[in-house]
């Protein structure tokens, strides 16, 4: 249930940020599920439960920056750097909610708040 949730937090803000940088809707939409779900094995799965929040949640935006930009070279998909920056940034503040949000409910326990 909690990928579900991240899937749709992600989408809301990834999908027109990538739009608004100039990518196409179809990479938009393919981009932030592909991410949302690397970014949920790397950050929430693996960093989360051995650091604390603030550290996960700046890891997922150089995931998702980082990722954005190497895929939207690869696919060659017109896109703003600044835009892809702001995305990424957008997604590290609901991925800190997120994270807030798992750790409330139990599902990941981090020795160290934050």
């Amino acid at each position: 249930m909690s990928i579900l949730l991240k899937l749709l937090a992600n989408g809301i803000v990834a999908v027109p940020g990538l739009i608004w940088s100039g990518t196409s809707l179809m990479f938009a939409l393919v981009a932030s599920v592909i991410i949302s779900l690397i970014s949920y094995m790397i950050g929430d799965l693996y960093l989360l439960p051995r650091t604390n929040n603030t550290f996960a949640s700046t890891a997922d935006f150089g995931l998702s920056f980082v990722l954005f930009w190497l895929s939207c070279a690869m696919f060659a998909q017109p896109f703003r750097l600044s835009g892809i920056f702001l995305t990424a940034f957008a997604i590290a503040i609901v991925e800190y909610f997120y994270h807030n949000y798992l750790q409330h409910r139990g599902v990941h326990h981090s020795k160290h708040p934050g």
